[in-house]
């Protein structure tokens, strides 16, 4: 039998809360707890776990890795919210802001540290070549889609092609190594570990998409965020980069122009304006489609994989859950 949703999370956040991160000085420990204890959707552990669960394992022989998985995502978030500029995260002060940058730079860097302890400690010493590889490998992948995503700002046009391979690097290849982890520890072979991490870079991709369209159609009374924040920042999203590609030219002039205001007051009436460009272009509804597409691709992957029916159940309804999201 699986256990709940909430089951498994109070699993994953008692976990959290009893990883090693204190010591001296306790201002480079500190950010780490505080992002950690932010809280977040944790679908990336609760995949590890129900992975592990899908090759026989139970929740607690995975939760270690699980965490290891969660505090690598949290890793990301502090460098990225530097990047960005981000004030706030999950509706509180980002690390960065609660401390200062420097502080945010050095506690990202010491977690990451603490990940590869983490996995140390999680993963048999037999597997532990396989399993630093693989978690080297996803880092870096990471690493090289956020530098994508920078390059991206300053270039004028953006190929979608770019931009699919920008997001699985920084979005969705962590999805498929969290559910890698999870079944190569529970004893899955290496070839079906692998289309389980293929499985899950797909679903990545479709969460990925989905955010996107969220960012800009999303209701701001569910999101609890500021509408079309993407296109004010004039981000190469998907959408923007298939509504750039399928406006009649003369509509292609007006989306160049707003793309080109930078006044904030006019902010409220850009988003308006260019979010209307994407609906024109059919940008809305093509996205939602991709997106479901990956989606299933992922599913459809999904579907050989494992002994336990059940577990393959309950991935399969948690990303359901986040492909039916409103925040």
């Amino acid at each position: 039998m699986v256990p709940t949703s909430d089951a498994l999370l109070a699993q994953i956040e008692q976990t959290l809360a009893s990883l090693p991160l204190s010591g001296t000085p306790d201002e480079l420990y500190a950010p780490m707890r505080y992002i950690l204890a932010l809280g977040g959707k944790r679908f990336r552990p609760l995949l590890t776990v129900l992975s592990g669960g899908l090759f026989g394992a139970a929740p607690e022989a995975v939760l270690h890795a699980a965490a290891a998985v969660e505090a690598f995502h949290n890793f990301t978030l502090m460098h990225d919210d530097i990047m960005d500029q981000a004030p706030l995260r999950r509706g509180k002060p980002t690390v960065h802001m609660a401390w200062d940058t420097p502080t945010a730079i050095l506690a990202g860097d010491g977690m990451l540290v603490k990940c590869y302890e983490i996995l140390l400690d999680a993963v048999p010493a037999a597997m532990l070549p396989e399993v630093l590889a693989a978690f080297n490998r996803c880092a870096l992948e990471v690493v090289e889609g956020q530098q994508l995503d920078m390059n991206f700002e300053a270039q004028g046009q953006v190929a979608e092609a770019a931009y699919l391979e920008m997001i699985r690097l920084k979005t969705a290849v962590l999805v498929g190594f969290a559910l890698w982890i999870g079944a190569r520890l529970a004893g899955a072979s290496p070839a079906q570990a692998a289309q389980l991490r293929q499985a899950g870079e797909q679903m990545g991709l479709g969460f990925q998409l989905y955010d996107d369209y969220l960012d800009t159609f999303g209701d701001p009374a569910l999101t609890g965020k500021q509408p079309g924040g993407d296109i004010l920042a004039n981000k190469k999203t998907w959408l923007l980069i298939y509504t750039q590609a399928h406006l009649p030219a003369t509509a292609q002039a007006e989306l160049a122009q707003w793309l080109a205001v930078a006044d904030s007051a006019q902010g409220s009436a850009k988003v308006a304006a260019v979010s209307a460009l994407m609906r024109q272009a059919g940008a809305d509804e093509a996205c939602r489609t991709l997106s479901e597409r990956y989606y299933a691709e992922g599913l459809a992957l999904l579907q050989t994989l494992g002994t336990q029916a059940a577990y393959r159940q309950a991935i399969e309804q948690l990303a359901a859950r986040l492909m039916r999201r409103q925040s």
